[in-house]
């Protein structure tokens, strides 16, 4: 396990930059469950070179909206899409993910997540808005098979190590439950080794 170095796209995240994302953000207070699972982890590693993810800055990355319609975004335009989403969100239904197992990864540790399907459906929706809005060829988040970081290396691990601390942690697995998404400014703290935000709107999953 090495170092992470938080990029935007291939490149180093410039220190100051921000760029605009929906995610969906876990409520660890009404899935107890999944707060044992992630400080568990957390509280596993806690002598080796991991910085934790702060409770308020977990979160599942839905999609990036594109560059060119980021930071530099209009007032008007954010509105926009947030009426856009809020408008293509009320027809989604909220899901209910299997978080877990945790799993050492190249330069952290991440929780996995699934079934699949759900999170792609809601992908699909959001960007689908985020095209029309910005235009169809806009969108640049390479989508795979989701997780939640838990975790950001500050230093070289040994990743079976990690492993071997991890599989100890239970639960293994707990329910995420996801009813809403956030559109947020995101900033990458490189000293605090944190994904941050700011909060632009919250849209709800399914009719007000």
């Amino acid at each position: 396990m090495e170092p992470f170095i938080f990029k935007h796209g291939s490149e180093r995240w410039p220190d100051g930059r921000t760029v605009l994302y929906i995610f969906a953000v876990p409520d660890l207070k009404r899935d107890t469950a999944l707060a044992a699972l992630v400080h568990g982890g957390q509280e596993a590693l806690k002598d080796l070179p991991i910085t934790p993810a702060l409770d308020q800055w977990l979160h599942v990355t839905i999609e990036q909206v594109p560059t060119v319609a980021g930071a530099s975004a209009t007032r008007a335009e954010r509105e926009n899409l947030t009426a856009a989403l809020t408008a293509e969100l009320a027809q989604a239904e909220p899901l209910t993910l299997t978080a877990g197992s945790l799993l050492s990864y190249a330069s952290g540790v991440i929780c996995d997540l699934h079934p699949d399907d759900g999170l792609a459906g809601l992908h699909g929706r959001v960007r689908s808005v985020v095209q029309e809005i910005c235009g169809p060829t806009t969108a640049r988040y390479t989508w795979g098979v989701q997780h939640m970081a838990i975790g950001y290396a500050h230093g070289a691990a040994d990743s079976d190590q990690v492993q071997r601390l991890l599989r100890q942690v239970r639960p293994s697995h707990a329910a995420l439950h996801i009813n809403e998404v956030h559109f947020v400014e995101v900033s990458a703290d490189q000293q605090a080794h944190q994904i941050v935000w700011e909060p632009l709107a919250r849209i709800p999953l399914g009719p007000r």
